[in-house]
């Protein structure tokens, strides 16, 4: 016998939600203030600013869900993920004559991969748990952005470790 879940139950990942976007602000912002690099500053200071928007949009979906239930979600917009990370990579090309990377900015990197990888896998799982089209949309939103910062954060290991490789890539595209 299959019971519903409470308000409370559903409310729970988003909760979660939100400490793991506040988690990854704090992340980027710390790694934005102690890097020298030009490239890794940039970066983590984009990505502080989407956990922001993030953080932003999870708490109006959690505030409807708390008043309404499931009864009263808002719409969740298709993810211009595709769009920011290209335009991330666009001044990427811009900045190459300015790079100098250093192993902390590779460590940097591979930290902040694991953490988004985390987010990833975490509404993934929340995505299988629901029924409910509008919240599932909220979960693919999530995933789509959490997966373009992935993508984000590997375009820039792949830029630091073998530039010549990066463009010879971009250049495909």
């Amino acid at each position: 016998m299959t019971q519903k879940k409470s308000t409370d139950d559903i409310l729970e990942p988003f909760r979660i939600a939100l400490e793991l976007e506040r988690e990854g602000k704090q992340l980027f912002s710390e790694a934005a203030t102690s890097t020298p690099s030009k490239l890794a500053r940039q970066t983590f200071e984009f990505l502080a600013t989407e956990e922001d928007k993030h953080i932003e949009k999870i708490e109006r979906f959690y505030e409807s869900m708390e008043s309404s239930g499931e009864n009263d979600l808002p719409d969740t917009e298709d993810s211009n993920a595709e769009e920011k990370l290209e335009s991330f990579n666009k001044r990427l090309e811009a900045i190459k004559d300015e790079f100098k990377a250093t192993k902390s900015d590779i460590e940097a990197y591979q930290i902040a991969l694991k953490f988004e990888n985390g987010a990833e896998e975490f509404y993934a799982e929340k995505l299988a748990e629901t029924t409910n089209p509008k919240i599932q949309r909220f979960y693919q939103w999530l995933i789509d952005e959490e997966t373009m910062h992935s993508r984000l954060i590997k375009s820039c290991l792949q830029f630091v470790e073998d530039p010549a490789e990066w463009f010879k890539r971009r250049k495909k595209v």
